[in-house]
Formats: structure tokens, C-alpha cells, sequence
């Protein structure tokens, strides 16, 4: 059976070889990539090639490579749990796989041949991914790719997580898209070629620009793609040199590993990428903070770099502390209001979706897990001052035949009498009846009709009553869930639970948000982090402090619970 580019197919073999034929005197070499589930290997163990024929679980072996054919024995049963995917990839040291005539890739069973893929347009690429295995209901899978990759196996390695020494940074600039172009006089429609720079229809030497729709006036020498020496981008000379390793008619062992080392990226470049990356990280701050990583504007962000032919690695690097920082300005605008709404926390996810897949943010993992949870937390806060209430089961407390306990804490009172203040440690209980504290040698009991407000202040619950007795402060562990719980039994008991939608009055206008973290530079006014961000009112809201850009400042959590220790 015959598989079309994108086809797939069962492999019911528990061990299969994969062989390469071709016709031609070019040397093709194998290669393959034992990748998690996050698309990446996990080590550099997980790379087999020439220099590392064998994988240390012994499930990929390379096997002999000749003028023609080259191959490698998969055994599926022994790859490890933590492998989802096997990608198959080959390359070329000179010239392109155009040079390499009828290449055909086939999976076979003891030498009986399961399906073949024959690549029937190669591209004019050094490196280019043949297919890959994949786990699929408990077995395997095999699906053919094509694919292949103009920057060559430097680019290859580093988009499945090979490390690619570099003497300097920033990595050098990209090839010209190995994107076949239309003939002179075609028609073209958008969806078959991207907007970029190809071979001019009617000017060899050529290249021209493609804006997706029609070609442009644009034009610039078309240079060599695949000469380490020469820059793809402007055609001058920079230098690349190979550090170790074996050569061909040596390569045995891990031992011999070379390195492809460029000493420095073009330096007649390197100003002008340096000086254009500057621009194009403001205008991407710009549409995050607007649109958010999708939409035209997004979309020609890339184009702009396509253009400019700096890679999309350049813009994907240049990105990711903007993604982070958006992120962190997501999280701090969404609590503005203490009330994280369910479109809010969908909003959050999408973003860290589809920025993840624009800047790679798995470096910033913890980072992400940490502020989704925030999140997710604040949602639950909200839903819990909403009147979805817990309950709690206190079998040797008395309560009334219909009362609900909702809330049974460890707690200080704190009253302030002429001589100082006074703690006592008790019990703060609250139902669906009553608020009550229970404290050695003193309690309390307070109908919900007597209570005006509750709301937490850092780490104390704050009663706000018409009768002194029962009101005042209360020092809790978690004093933001407590708060939540009683506001919201407070809401049930007087009526007052928020329409679905509705804003509490405590919520910060967008444009003020927007222009208290523009003037703090989105970092701590106090310490400078830039991470567990908190609008904080300068004089605080429940004494009297305005929601206004003078009132208003930017703390990390740290500072604003230091800030409440001291008042």
C-alpha cells in the first residue's frame, strides 16, 4: 500500500524496520527523534544519528548506511512509556533533496513491506521529516509527512529540542521559504501560498513578494539557501566552522559527536535585525495589550518578519517575555475587582493557548500553571460571594432545625478599647442564621440583619455592624476564603446576590487599570517584581480611599500584605 503525503496507516508489527531507497550518489543520512507529549525529546539521548546510532533503550538502531539505502529497526514494543512520538527525518551534507531522485520510504514487517511513501516533488531543502510513529488507541500508528525544512538540520534539530551551539547570539537569519512558487501567468488563490518571498515568475535570480493575494513591486537578489559561509539574507560572506566530531567514513559512537558551531550571525545584518526587532516588540505589545494574539493585526506582525526575512525563531524569542508580561497584566486586570468571571478565566486559557504555540512557553511552565490556579481560585471566590456556599458538619454544635453551617475557623478577635488593642483567640462560626464567636471566657452572636458589610483586609475579616458587640476584626488562616464565605451568606440572608453579569461596586475602569500599570511599568511600585501583581489603593477603599489613577498603584503580593501589616 502506497501512502499519500498527510495518509495514515495501523502498524499491527511489534518490531518494523524503516528502510530509505533512492537512486542518485548522494548520501542520505537518517535520522530520528523519540519525542514527549510536549513535541520535544527529553534528552539529547533521544536524538539517533550518525554519531549516535543507537538509542539506550535500544527500541531505534540505525542500521547500514550505503550509496542508495540507509534504514532503521523501530522496535514499537520497547519504547518507553514517556515516548509519544517517533519522528523520522533524513538530511543531506551538500546540495538539496531535489539532487536525491526518486527517494521512497517504507515500513516493513521481517522484510515484507507494509506501506511505502514516495516523496514525488521534493524541495530544494537540506533536511526534511520523512514521517513519524504515534501511540493511537494503545497501539501504533504510522503517518506519512514530506515535510522539509529550509533552514537544514540545524533548523530541524532545534524545533524538536536539539541543542545547537552558538558562539554569539542572536541565531543567524533565516533561508528563504521552501515554498514551491506559482508558474509565470498561474493562478494562485491565498490558502496555496502564504504571504513571503519567492522565486520572481519571470526574473531568474529573483526573488519576489507574494502578499497572499498578488505579487508585488518587491523584489531582491535571490542568494544561496544552503551555504553555511553565505548569508541567506543579504548574500555576504560570515563564518561557520565544525568543532569535533568524526568524519563521514568515521562515524561510530556517541564519542565523535561534532558540533556545527556559527562563530557570529551576518554582521552586516545584525544592526539592522537588532534595530528592526526593537520596533517590532513594541507594535506586539501594542496588539497583545489591544487585540490579544490573534486577529489581522496579529497575523501581520509575522508578515512583517517574512518580509524583513528574520525568522519566525528571532520573532517566537523576542516574544516570549512580552507573552509572560501579558500574561501577568491578564491576572492583575482580572482581579482588579476581587471577581473573576467565567468568560474571564476562558479568556486566560485561550491566551495561554495560542501564546504557547506563538512564543514556546514551556521554559515558563510553573509560572503559567501558577497564575491559572490564581485564577481558577479567584473564579471559585466569586461563585462562593455568588451564594454557591459550602457546608460544613459540626455534629456537637447546636443548631436550629433549618440552619446551615457554612464556615467554622480558627480565629483572633481584635478590639481596640482606650488602652490598646485586645486579642482573643476563639472560634468564628458562621450559618446560615447568625455570625457567632466563640472565645475563651467570651462569645458573641449577631443576626445578619445587624451586619452592614463583610470584606477581608490581608489577613483579617472585617465586620462591619450596627451594634459594636459582634462586629470588628477577625485574624483567620485564609482570610480571603472566609470573607468570600460570609459575604456571600450575607448576600442570601438580605437579598443582595449579584445578577449573573453584574459588577461589584468596588470594580476599577478599564482605562484606569490600563493607565496605573502603563505608569508603573507593570512592575511593584515598592520592589519592582513583575510577578503576582495586585492593584492596591494607595489610601484603602474602605476608608474612604477614591478608584482613581492618583489612588491607585501596582504591589506583588508580598508588598501588599507588608503595606497591610503595617496599617
Amino acid at each position: 500500500m502506497e501512502l499519500a503525503r498527510g495518509a495514515n496507516a495501523l502498524v499491527a508489527a511489534s518490531a518494523v524496520s524503516l528502510v530509505l531507497e533512492w537512486d542518485g550518489d548522494r548520501e542520505v543520512d537518517p535520522h530520528a527523534l523519540l519525542l514527549a507529549t510536549t513535541g520535544k525529546i527529553r534528552s539529547d539521548d533521544d536524538f539517533v544519528f550518525f554519531n549516535a546510532p543507537r538509542h539506550p533503550s535500544g527500541a531505534v538502531v540505525l542500521e547500514q548506511i550505503t550509496i542508495g539505502r540507509a534504514g532503521l529497526a523501530v522496535h514499537l514494543s520497547e519504547i518507553e512509556p514517556g515516548v509519544d512520538r517517533v519522528v523520522i527525518a533524513g538530511s543531506v551534507a551538500t546540495g538539496s533533496f531535489q539532487d536525491v531522485p526518486t527517494l521512497v520510504i517504507s515500513v516493513q514487517d521481517d522484510g515484507r513491506r507494509l506501506f511505502d511513501h514516495r516523496i514525488s516533488s521534493p524541495e530544494s531543502v537540506q533536511a526534511m521529516v520523512f514521517g513519524e510513529f504515534y501511540r493511537r488507541d494503545g497501539g501504533w500508528k504510522f503517518r506519512a509527512v514530506g515535510q522539509g525544512w529550509s533552514s537544514g538540520l540545524r533548523g530541524l534539530a532545534e524545533e524538536f529540542g536539539v541543542a545547537v551551539d552558538d558562539d554569539q547570539a542572536p541565531p543567524s537569519p533565516p533561508a528563504v521559504p521552501a515554498v514551491p512558487p506559482p508558474m509565470a501567468g498561474a493562478e494562485v488563490s491565498a490558502p496555496v501560498m502564504a504571504p513571503g518571498w519567492y522565486v520572481a515568475p519571470q526574473s531568474a535570480g529573483q526573488l519576489q513578494w507574494w502578499d497572499g493575494t498578488a505579487w508585488t513591486g518587491d523584489r531582491r537578489p535571490q542568494h544561496p539557501q544552503h551555504d553555511p559561509a553565505t548569508c541567506e539574507r543579504c548574500g555576504r560572506p560570515r563564518a561557520v566552522r565544525r568543532v569535533g566530531g568524526a568524519p563521514p567514513s568515521r562515524r561510530t559512537d556517541r564519542s565523535a559527536v561534532g558540533r556545527l558551531v556559527v562563530d557570529s550571525p551576518c554582521q552586516w545584518c545584525l544592526r539592522e535585525v537588532h534595530q528592526l526587532m526593537e520596533t517590532w516588540r513594541g507594535q506586539a505589545w501594542q496588539v497583545l495589550t489591544a487585540d490579544g494574539p490573534r486577529g489581522a493585526r496579529w497575523a501581520e506582525l509575522w508578515v512583517v518578519l517574512r518580509f524583513h526575512m528574520v525568522s519566525e525563531f528571532t520573532g517566537r524569542e523576542a516574544l516570549r517575555p512580552l507573552a509572560i508580561a501579558h500574561l501577568e497584566r491578564m491576572v492583575a486586570f482580572a482581579f482588579a475587582d476581587d471577581q473573576i468571571d467565567q468568560e474571564e478565566l476562558d479568556d486566560f486559557d485561550r491566551t495561554v493557548s495560542e501564546l504557547e504555540a506563538a512564543a514556546d512557553l514551556s521554559a515558563a511552565g510553573s509560572l503559567i500553571h501558577g497564575l491559572r490556579q490564581r485564577m481558577l481560585r479567584g473564579r471559585s471566590l466569586t461563585q462562593v460571594r455568588a451564594g454557591e456556599l459550602p457546608r460544613v458538619s459540626r455534629p456537637d454544635l447546636h443548631l436550629e432545625m433549618d440552619e446551615l453551617l457554612h464556615v467554622d475557623v480558627d480565629a483572633v478577635q481584635i478590639r481596640y478599647l482606650a488602652s490598646g488593642p485586645k486579642q482573643s483567640a476563639g472560634r468564628l462560626i458562621g450559618s446560615s442564621r447568625k455570625l457567632r464567636f466563640i472565645g475563651d471566657g467570651a462569645g458573641s452572636e449577631l443576626a445578619w440583619a445587624k451586619i452592614v458589610s463583610v470584606r477581608h483586609e490581608y489577613d483579617t475579616v472585617v465586620i462591619d455592624a450596627t451594634t459594636a458587640r459582634g462586629g470588628g476584626r477577625y485574624r483567620v488562616r485564609d482570610a480571603e476564603f472566609v470573607a468570600a464565605v460570609l459575604e456571600g451568606t450575607l448576600r442570601i440572608a438580605k437579598r443582595r446576590v449579584l445578577a449573573p453579569g453584574q459588577r461589584d461596586s468596588r470594580a476599577i475602569p478599564q482605562d484606569v487599570k490600563s493607565q496605573v500599570w502603563q505608569r508603573d511599568a507593570g512592575k511593584c511600585a515598592e520592589c519592582g517584581a513583575q510577578e503576582y501583581l495586585e492593584f492596591d489603593h494607595v489610601i484603602p477603599w474602605s476608608r474612604g480611599g477614591a478608584t482613581s489613577v492618583d489612588n491607585l498603584q501596582i504591589l506583588c503580593r508580598g508588598c501588599n500584605l507588608a503595606k497591610g501589616a503595617r496599617i
